[in-house]
């Protein structure tokens, strides 16, 4: 070693990393170099319907989990309550059924995921098997809580942008 080189000395400037302009736009990020700072971005088109179906399944997590403490807490309404369940399931169940078979179906078009499609359609028909009681009211809300996990979580996937193996 020959200590009589000199020594470079470079300073560094640390600056916080920052994604790429593609992971930016997936995650639905204002450019780098964007004229209104503060302007809130608008989420890139394809994960619109994806984020209305996390809600959609966030809101029927809701549901399942709160109806048994609201019975409880008001037994008077649980006639009336009782009543108006089966057709309250089969309502959310209808209008998340469309929402999340394009939105899965395009992620898959867009992304090549199989395990994210076949995750969303099997969170799909667990909910369907628990609205329709094939499996017995019994196992309503744990078919529910586990079909609405998978769907959300699929949807999570889409969003993020997991890709599947490519040919």
């Amino acid at each position: 070693v020959d200590l009589s080189a000199p020594y470079r000395i470079r300073v560094i400037l640390i600056d916080k990393p920052r994604p790429c302009v593609e992971h930016s736009e997936r995650l639905g990020l204002a450019p780098f170099n964007s004229t209104d700072p503060m302007s809130k971005p608008k989420p890139p088109p394809h994960t619109l319907l994806d984020r209305a179906a996390m809600w959609l399944s966030g809101l029927c997590l809701v549901h399942c989990l709160a109806f048994p403490l609201a019975v409880l807490m008001a037994p008077t309404l649980a006639n009336w309550l009782g009543a108006t369940e089966t057709m309250t399931h089969w309502i959310l169940f209808g209008i998340a059924l469309p929402i999340s078979a394009v939105a899965l179906t395009r992620g898959y078009q867009r992304l090549h995921s199989g395990l994210t499609l076949v995750l969303g359609y099997t969170g799909l028909a667990l909910m369907l098997f628990a609205v329709s009681h094939i499996f017995g009211s019994e196992l309503e809300v744990l078919l529910t809580v586990i079909g609405v996990s998978a769907v959300m979580y699929a949807h999570w996937r889409n969003m993020a942008g997991h890709q599947g193996a490519t040919p």
